[in-house]
């Protein structure tokens, strides 16, 4: 029956439940549709579908209720349908019988996957399982002819068209065997096409050396099977958006094939293996996935079905052309910063020859040139013009400073303080000011929050230690236990450090009155000079305060200084309030300034002061008071939405069980996993290794515990070893035999690099001391 391009249009049917499988007849007027609850054949007519029977409910006494996972149609014999089930069934139908269903094989256990009519021979049927086995059936004597094992769950059987007696097997591991229907026990060829599962296969139509394959890895792959003794090898291989289920090569057009993606698009597109980076035709009708689609034995008509119970008929009129959309000028960054810029060498030559041909030349010859739209010109090879800007030229596209920090980083086995430290100067030796600056805050940050915890872990909690830091300089004051006295301490190297100490213990007899602290002598002076002559005489201090018992602090000697009234409860307010900067930049109270001007300032008002704003720092514990993880976090986050990760996951890593609380988890392997594929960009492995051991995130320490198995070939036939590595199941012979005593080697295996020969170490080095040259006879001197 010859389809009337003039007269097809596109048009759909809704089935109103998800269709799994579609097949159609011989001349292509009778579609039949299968899925979990349906079961239909229609006929296409004048540009619709017309339903001709349910084959779900043949007739009253017998009820099909199993749910169908694929269906074929007999191209030998019309009235023969077979569909496989989800049960692990085989149904065969015959249209011309009243009831249909003919016979059920049931020699499968798990789900039926993909069957097959062997192409010119109408009693040959093919299943693949989930079971991982392939049953050959003979339809004439109603049996099993033949059971193929395999060592991973089915996907998808498909008959050669060019050879009668072979087909390929999609496996779920990734792997297509191609067998000999006549030869049970092993296969003839095997190839690793997809990191994942292959979800289908099909071979060329007309090139009987080609073979297309589908899976996980988000790519359609073609390969050439020419030679048998050697191993296939990639021709082709076209970018997709996402993991593709299905497949099938356009008729009577060599080098396209269609194919559907398993998520994320639900549109069915047409690439040309010539111009494999954007689709040649898009057909957008569907809303969910497309799980099976058929050429109507003409290239121009494509039948799809779809999860969302529509079955549609497209031609190729109606189709989008995604070139006619193309920019024709590329630009793109490489990772290390080097620019590379595409143009149509036309565009090129139009701005080229801009104003220089004459006008009415140019005139004449668009009137008799014959114009061609994008989608015309789409297979032809276009000419382009390629530049490239190395990095050396622009410093800010340089990525030179993300490799020298991920490799020079230090994100363990040290303090959090030195490990701040040492990356800041890691940071601005690349000129990353900021990000040094960065990890010297949390640096300090940490370092003043561990110094803390340390110094409260062994210090009784009854003394206040105050450091007092001089602008000018001055003497350094400590107490000393046993007398009370405080005594200068002048520091080596620098007499400018001046730190006061004071004792906080109870007073007592034996404590001297606190005006026989010795006075700094850079602090003395006349007090009758104006207010500004006295700022500049008296220094501020900036004051650390420790935590200290509240009780005895306030119990400090009296002697030396007015007594005050107490003041109220508003330590937050004097700290903000009463502390003001005079010129030079130096700090004082209003009650120091109060008393500046009084002239009741003395030798220890200084302290006194020093010690009262130190008393008005809020009594809070150590943990609460210095916790920076907010300040910490909002950094993080800052670098992270940045683009800096390097910086975000560095930090993370970094401070640990510190900083993990503060942020989400799928936020953190969401970092972390970014950085993870920019070192590998960089194919710095060891550091992106080094990342994934480090990281608390269990997503991603678990991603080194996937992938370990090294897969071993035989060195006689090329196949896979699977149970012994010694031993080759295929050809069945022993593999990587010493070749001195000819046993399997199971321990170390040591060999010449020059001829590849070799065996048991101690047997080579003993035959060395012998011969250097190698014990087969091969004439080759050992190179090891």
């Amino acid at each position: 029956m010859a389809v009337d391009m003039k007269a097809a249009e596109t048009f759909a049917i809704d089935l109103e439940n998800p269709i799994k499988s579609i097949a159609l007849n011989r001349d292509g007027s009778q579609v039949v549709a299968a899925g979990r609850n349906l079961l239909r054949i229609l006929n296409i007519e004048d540009n619709r579908f017309v339903e001709k029977e349910n084959l779900r409910f043949p007739n009253k006494r017998s009820n099909w209720n199993c749910a169908s996972s694929d269906i074929v149609w007999n191209h030998v014999d019309e009235s023969i349908l077979a569909s496989a089930t989800t049960t692990g069934a085989v149904c065969l139908w015959n249209l011309s019988t009243p009831g249909n269903l003919v016979m059920t094989f049931s020699e499968q256990k798990r789900t039926v996957n993909r069957i097959a009519f062997h192409p010119s021979d109408a009693s040959s049927l093919l299943s693949g399982s989930q079971d991982a086995t392939i049953v050959l059936y003979d339809l004439r004597k109603q049996e099993k002819a033949m059971v193929y094992g395999c060592e991973e769950a089915v996907r998808d059987v498909r008959f050669n068209p060019h050879q009668n007696n072979q087909f390929a097997v999609c496996l779920e591991n990734g792997n297509v065997k191609i067998f000999d229907m006549r030869k049970a026990d092993t296969s003839e060829r095997e190839l690793t096409c997809h990191t994942g599962p292959v979800f289908q296969c099909d071979f060329h139509p007309s090139d009987r050396n080609l073979l297309a394959t589908c899976g996980r890895g988000r790519c359609i792959k073609v390969w050439d099977m020419q030679d048998s003794g050697k191993s296939p090898t990639l021709q082709h291989v076209i970018p997709t958006i996402a993991h593709m289920g299905v497949i099938a090569w356009r008729p009577q057009r060599e080098t396209y094939i269609a194919g559907t993606a398993l998520t994320t698009d639900f549109s069915v597109n047409v690439w040309d293996l010539r111009r494999p980076y954007i689709p040649f035709a898009s057909f957008e009708k569907h809303v969910k996935v497309v799980t099976t689609l058929m050429w109507r034995m003409d290239p121009h008509i494509l039948m799809t079905g779809s999860q969302d119970g529509c079955l549609t008929h497209f031609t190729f009129q109606d189709a989008k052309r995604p070139a006619d959309h193309v920019n024709p000028v590329g630009l793109d960054i490489g990772c290390y910063g080097d620019v590379a810029h595409a143009c149509s060498q036309r565009i090129m030559d139009g701005y080229g020859h801009h104003g220089h041909h004459d006008k009415r030349g140019k005139k004449l010859a668009s009137i008799f040139a014959e114009s061609t739209s994008a989608a015309e010109d789409f297979p032809l090879n276009a000419v382009s013009s390629l530049s490239t800007f190395p990095h050396d030229s622009l410093k800010s596209l340089s990525m030179d400073w993300f490799v020298h920090s991920a490799k020079n980083y230090l994100l363990f086995g040290r303090s959090v303080s030195e490990m701040c430290t040492h990356n800041a100067a890691v940071a601005e030796k690349v000129g990353r000011i900021q990000v040094a600056q960065v990890w010297r805050i949390v640096g300090y940050l940490h370092a003043f929050s561990e110094g803390r915890a340390q110094k409260s872990g062994h210090s009784s909690g009854d003394n206040r230690i105050i450091h007092r830091y001089d602008s000018r300089g001055g003497t350094t004051y400590q107490n000393r236990k046993e007398d009370g006295l405080m005594q200068p301490q002048m520091p080596e190297g620098n007499l400018h450090d001046t730190t006061f100490q004071r004792s906080s213990r109870h007073p007592s007899a034996k404590d001297p009155p606190s005006g026989m602290m010795e006075p700094q002598s850079s602090n003395t002076g006349d007090f009758l000079f104006n207010e500004q002559t006295v700022f500049e005489e008296v220094d501020s201090p900036f004051v650390v305060a420790e935590p200290v018992d509240e009780e005895s602090f306030h119990t400090l000697p009296t002697e030396g200084f007015q007594l005050r009234h107490e003041l109220p409860d508003r330590a937050h307010a004097c700290l903000t309030h009463d502390v003001e900067v005079v010129p030079g930049g130096r700090a004082t109270t209003n009650a120091n300034r109060n008393r500046i001007r009084s002239g009741s300032i003395g030798p220890d008002s200084e302290t006194e002061d020093s010690l009262r704003l130190a008393s008005l720092m809020p009594q809070v514990s150590g943990s609460s008071f210095l916790d920076f993880s907010d300040l910490v976090q909002e950094s993080i986050q800052y670098h992270a939405e940045q683009g800096d990760v390097q910086t975000a996951v560095s930090l993370i890593i970094v401070l640990g069980d510190r900083i993990k609380g503060f942020f989400d988890e799928v936020l953190l392997e969401a970092y972390v996993l970014d950085y993870i594929d920019l070192l590998t960009r960089f194919q710095l492995y060891t550091v992106a290794n080094e990342v994934i051991k480090l990281s608390q995130v269990s997503a991603v320490s678990e991603l080194n515990q996937q992938s370990t198995t090294i897969h071993t070939s035989c060195n006689m036939c090329a196949k896979h070893l699977h149970s012994n590595g010694w031993y080759c199941t295929s050809c069945r012979k022993l593999t990587n035999c010493c070749s001195i005593c000819q046993l399997p080697v199971r321990g170390l295996y040591v060999w010449c690099q020059g001829c590849s020969h070799g065996g048991h170490l101690d047997h080579v080095l003993e035959w060395m001391k012998k011969s250097s040259q190698c014990p087969t006879g091969c004439g080759h001197f050992l190179l090891m």
